[in-house]
């Protein structure tokens, strides 16, 4: 048989079996925002945020591929003596925790709680980064997040719309993180355009989206 045949017969099993119906790692977080109101408080979203931020990250972060990933890892002692839960924890092959990557992903009411998340990220750093008996490569914060975002009222009708870009510039903790800690803290707001959000005037007509202009993950 010709030998390049059998080559190509291979290349064309391997292509079906882990390409042709794999979905790109951009396109899973397309897929999981188009549907990021429902369920918003249901572990099922949170297990499908992280699963797809992490083969984002490593798609674009190949450094990474080599190690055991976990979820919710729950880290024994952290700085302030309690322990700490890690939403994707990274482990090199002598089983030591090296990367921490801790995920939101923010999509309504954002600017008013905007600071807090900021004060909840230097806290958060804190605990990891003087944690005992770590060696940490990277410590990273990721925040998924509009650059339009509604504001729900009670009756889930839309209140308005938050500027999340401008409320962001007005928010930078990125500066003040360098300065305590140097490369070792990152960083990262992922932003997505809902499509003609501003003509949706409840929350029901945000179960199902379309989002464009998302940035990429590169750290």
């Amino acid at each position: 048989m010709n030998v390049a045949y059998v080559l190509a017969l291979i290349c064309q099993y391997l292509y079906n079996k882990y390409i042709r119906n794999k979905p790109l790692p951009k396109m899973q977080l397309v897929e999981f925002l188009q549907t990021s109101f429902q369920n918003v408080r249901s572990s099922k979203r949170t297990d499908d945020l992280h699963d797809v931020l992490l083969n984002e990250i490593l798609a674009k972060n190949p450094q990474w591929k080599q190690l055991d990933w976990k979820f919710e890892y729950k880290l024994p002692l952290d700085a302030f003596g309690g322990t700490f839960d890690i939403d994707i924890a990274g482990f090199n092959s002598d089983g030591e925790l090296k990367v921490c990557i801790l995920a939101k992903a923010m999509n309504s009411n954002v600017n008013k709680n905007i600071k807090n998340y900021a004060n909840t990220t230097i806290g958060e750093a804190a605990r990891l980064a003087f944690a005992p008996d770590l060696s940490l490569e990277k410590i990273l914060f990721v925040s998924v997040l509009p650059r339009v975002a509604p504001r729900f009222k009670k009756d889930g009708s839309v209140g308005g719309y938050d500027d999340v870009i401008s409320a962001k510039s007005r928010t930078k903790i990125d500066g003040v993180l360098e300065k305590q800690y140097g490369e070792l803290i990152g960083i990262m707001d992922v932003f997505f355009d809902i499509v003609n959000v501003r003509n949706k005037k409840t929350k029901d007509e945000f179960t199902d989206i379309t989002v464009n202009n998302i940035d990429d993950m590169t750290v």
